[in-house]
């Protein structure tokens, strides 16, 4: 009996969704007929089905298949029609702001989530040539770090109520040493970055049609500067890394200073990703104040170094990807497939950081991605 009861039950479930769409036919039909809009709740999910194709992860069934890259020189190495891959190392801002054709990337988009991430500003190293072996210089392989973000907070105690006031965590952007700074390059700077520049590419050349040329240039309180003791700064010693060096090039120590690119070489644009203009006429007076900071910065902290440089060259400003802020780690654009079939992104800029070891791994899930494999691939 219970049994009947269900069957007679699900036929009044199936008779009532049957009567429900009778109902929405006849209404289609009605209003076909007076020439009105057809049924609202048909077109609702019409339009959410269109939304999720454009917003889906991964290739897009309409979008089109990458077919090759056409190089600067004019030539074009093609890919297989159906079955072959590019694969990009040049980072996401790159490869979809610059590259793609600006009608594709406009009717077919970028990568979810790439507008909303920014770029790093772009790096330039100073290249010491030093006086002396590595040891003889007690330096190590070691890369050394600043980060002024991550300073421990430093207390203090008021002389007269003894009152312990909390420090503040990393370093005040807006500090005094920064607008001095800052002055004295406004009085001897250049005039390079009151002009409208054009976005151009760092390796050469403006890109017609990308965004950021149209972007507002961002206006802060001041020119941001490398300070001293507070800004980014990243200190390594190549050739110690080599144990065959010494042999090769004995009494002599390679030093690399890697910092963020002064305003008077790059120019920020708020677009959507923000990215950066490099000026490609430096400013040789610029260049030398920063190579002087620079320089009086390492001998700061290493001090063994004081009078041991034997050669100094400036470098950059070169591009340095996507910013390591939290918005990149969740977006979910940033894989190594993307929305245009045979098209894939390799590098850094799939994991953490811009060392050698993570673009092996970002090649690495390119080489996966290219060839269909998952997680569960890997499990057997």
């Amino acid at each position: 009996e219970e049994e009947e009861e269900e069957e007679e039950g699900g036929k009044g479930e199936g008779e009532e969704k049957k009567s429900r769409a009778q109902k929405r036919m006849e209404k289609r039909e009605a209003a076909k007929k007076k020439g009105g809009a057809p049924d609202k709740e048909g077109d609702d999910k019409k339009s959410e089905g269109a939304k999720e194709v454009k917003d889906m992860d991964g290739p897009k069934p309409d979008a089109p298949r990458c077919l090759g890259v056409v190089l600067a020189d004019g030539r074009t190495v093609r890919a297989d029609s159906e079955s072959g891959a590019v694969i990009s190392h040049l980072g996401f801002i790159p490869t979809f702001v610059r590259y793609v054709p600006d009608s594709v990337r406009i009717e077919h988009g970028v990568p979810r989530g790439l507008p909303a991430l920014s770029e790093r500003k772009p790096l330039m190293r100073v290249l010491v040539g030093l006086k002396g072996a590595a040891a003889d210089l007690n330096v190590t392989g070691a890369d050394w770090y600043r980060l002024p973000n991550a300073r421990i907070a430093r207390d203090s105690v008021d002389e007269l109520t003894g009152e312990v006031k909390a420090g503040t965590i990393g370093s005040d952007s807006s500090s005094s040493s920064s607008s001095a700074i800052a002055g004295e390059e406004d009085q001897g700077g250049d005039d390079e970055d009151k002009k409208d520049l054009e976005a151009t590419d760092a390796e050469g050349g403006s890109k017609a049609g990308a965004p950021h040329h149209k972007g507002k240039r961002s206006r802060g309180g001041g020119k941001s500067k490398f300070d001293a003791g507070v800004s980014w700064m990243k200190v390594s010693f190549p050739s110690a890394k080599d144990p065959s060096w010494n042999d090769r090039h004995p009494g002599v120590t390679t030093c690399v200073v890697t910092v963020e690119a002064d305003d008077n070489f790059v120019t920020e644009f708020d677009t959507k990703p923000k990215v950066y203009s490099i000026h490609h006429k430096r400013d040789g007076g610029a260049a030398q104040r920063l190579m002087d900071r620079v320089m009086r910065d390492l001998n700061d902290n290493f001090p063994q170094l004081e009078g041991k440089a034997e050669a100094v060259e400036l470098l950059g400003p070169h591009r340095a990807g996507l910013s390591h802020g939290p918005e990149r780690y969740a977006a979910r654009g940033v894989r190594a497939d993307t929305p245009y079939p045979g098209l894939y992104v390799g590098g850094s800029e799939l994991t953490v950081g811009d060392s050698a070891s993570a673009s092996n791994v970002g090649a690495w899930l390119a080489a996966n991605a290219v060839i269909g494999y998952g997680f569960v691939d890997h499990l057997f």
